[in-house]
């Protein structure tokens, strides 16, 4: 007798063609409309157009990024701000041999530079204390390679750090990166600095009864030696 045929189907599917996938659509990076974003007046905003500034090469090559960059130095949140300081020492990088990003982004970024006066350098001398203070990530040497670019930044420092009415731990920051980007034009400077600490500190010590006027400028003293002997060592 007969078997009985079996109903069920087997289709050959090593016959048939892999399905194809549809192709990805990848979004086009469009630096204005990122620039936009990045001058929003919402931090957020901001933080969204810098990412997006960032997320390609391509991009950050852009006349357009270097300039965005250096214009939001005085960017009010500091988190964001020190982003913005370490994209901007990102283009003077140096990986192995040569430089990360090519001469011609890197005379653009540093001509934005060159215009940097008080305002800006105060803003970096910020973001130098929040870093020291843990509140921001920098790289160690991110503030002097742009320090470095700023032609009278030594002069505007050392302004910085004998000013009495601005507040003690930026004046330190302003003779401790004197001292790490090694400015040795300020050495004189810096020396009449620590006299006059250092012989108001000693009257005031002999006279136990005198009024102690910025008396958190004996805080400075430490930095200053520290920075003063490695100006004499490099002078």
């Amino acid at each position: 007798m007969p078997r009985p045929r079996s109903r069920v189907r087997y289709e050959m599917t090593s016959l048939r063609p892999p399905a194809r996938l549809a192709p990805r659509v990848v979004p086009s990076v469009d630096p204005w409309v990122a620039g936009e974003m990045f001058v929003s007046p919402h931090v957020e905003e901001r933080r969204r157009g810098l990412a997006i500034l960032f997320g390609s090469e391509t991009v950050r090559r852009s006349p357009l990024t270097a300039q965005l960059l250096a214009a939001r130095v005085d960017e009010p949140d500091l988190a964001l701000r020190s982003q913005i300081v370490q994209a901007l020492a990102d283009y003077f990088e140096v990986r192995g041999s040569d430089y990360r990003y090519p001469s011609e982004i890197r005379s653009l970024a540093a001509a934005h530079l060159r215009r940097y006066d008080r305002p800006q350098i105060q803003a970096l001398l910020e973001v130098h204390v929040a870093a020291r203070e843990g509140a921001v990530r920098l790289a160690p040497d991110s503030l002097s390679r742009l320090l470095a670019r700023i032609p009278n930044a030594s002069l505007v420092l050392v302004r910085l750090a004998g000013e009495r009415g601005l507040a003690v731990r930026l004046r330190r920051a302003a003779v401790e990166l004197i001292g790490r980007v090694g400015f040795t034009d300020a050495l004189q400077a810096l020396e009449g600095l620590e006299a006059r600490i250092a012989g108001r500190r000693a009257g005031q010590m002999a006279m136990a009864f005198a009024p102690t006027d910025h008396a958190d400028e004996q805080s400075l003293l430490p930095a200053l030696q520290q920075t003063l002997l490695a100006l004499r060592e490099n002078e």
